[in-house]
C-alpha cells in the first residue's frame, strides 16, 4: 500500500513537471536555448510529453518499465546538457545548477531502484 502511494506521488511529480514544460514552454525554450540545447522548442515539447507519459506510467503501473526508461533518459540528458554546473562562473548559478544536477541524479537512482524491485 505504501509503495503504491509513493509511486503515485512520484508519478504526480513528473506529470506536474511535464505540464510545467507545456504551460511555460516559451520560458523553458529560452532557458534551453541559452544552454545551447539543439532544437529547444522541440526538446521542451518532447520532454514535457515524456515527463507526463513517465509519470502516468508510474501512477498507473501501465508500461512502467518504459516510463522509467524514458524518465531516466530525460534526467541524464537534462543533467548533462542543461545543468552543467561546472561551466558556470557565477557562484550562485553554479550552486543552483549543481543542486539541479544532484536532484536529477538522486531521482535517477530512485527510478533504477524501482525498476530493479
Amino acid at each position: 500500500m505504501i509503495k503504491t502511494i509513493l509511486l503515485i506521488l512520484l508519478g504526480l511529480f513528473f506529470v506536474l513537471n511535464g505540464l510545467n514544460h507545456l504551460f511555460n514552454r516559451l520560458t523553458l525554450e529560452e532557458y534551453a536555448h541559452r544552454r545551447g540545447l539543439v532544437a529547444p522548442r522541440i526538446m521542451v515539447l518532447l520532454s514535457g510529453l515524456l515527463l507526463m507519459f513517465g509519470g502516468l506510467s508510474l501512477m498507473t503501473g501501465f508500461f512502467k518499465l518504459y516510463g522509467i526508461v524514458g524518465l531516466s533518459l530525460f534526467l541524464v540528458i537534462a543533467a548533462f546538457t542543461i545543468h552543467q554546473f561546472w561551466r558556470e562562473r557565477d557562484r550562485n548559478l553554479q550552486m543552483l545548477e549543481a543542486m539541479h544536477f544532484s536532484k536529477n541524479m538522486a531521482i535517477l537512482t530512485e527510478l533504477v531502484y524501482i525498476a530493479a524491485g
